[in-house]
């Protein structure tokens, strides 16, 4: 059951991270370029993980899973499914170039979340990287 239940948190978080990122400007957290398809991915995985989790087995039963356990399960999926999704978003972008990655020259940096609505974080803190090392010289 406690499997169960990280798997369904997270893997719908995945979704609700696809189908939110799109009104929030995050280009970063995105696996496809296409609006239209980012709503029908996220709406389906988000879909499919209640699906899968009702329709697996009974749920109808008294489990051990108190709800401390539940909290920490719920807070370590969301967690999981962002790392997961900066990852994967970060290796999809790379492939397939969506995001060019250029700075503006002079342009102060993008700080926190404003960083993810022009590249992917591991885009960002390379280009943190570069940035602090240009400044040393």
């Amino acid at each position: 059951m406690n499997l169960d239940y990280f798997l369904l948190v997270c893997i719908s978080s995945i979704g609700i991270y696809q189908i939110t990122s799109i009104p929030a400007d995050l280009k970063g957290l995105c696996f496809f370029p296409w609006p239209k398809v980012q709503y029908v991915f996220g709406a389906l995985v988000t879909t499919g993980a209640f699906v899968w989790f009702f329709a697996s087995e009974n749920r109808n039963y008294q489990h051990t899973t108190e709800g401390a356990q539940q909290l920490y399960l719920f807070l370590l999926a969301i967690i999981a499914a962002y790392v997961f999704t900066v990852i994967l978003s970060s290796i999809i972008q790379a492939k397939v170039g969506i995001h060019d990655g250029n700075t503006v020259k002079g342009k102060q940096h993008d700080i926190g979340v404003e960083t993810l609505k022009n590249t992917t974080i591991l885009g960002g803190i390379l280009s943190s990287i570069r940035k602090t090392r240009q400044d040393a010289d």
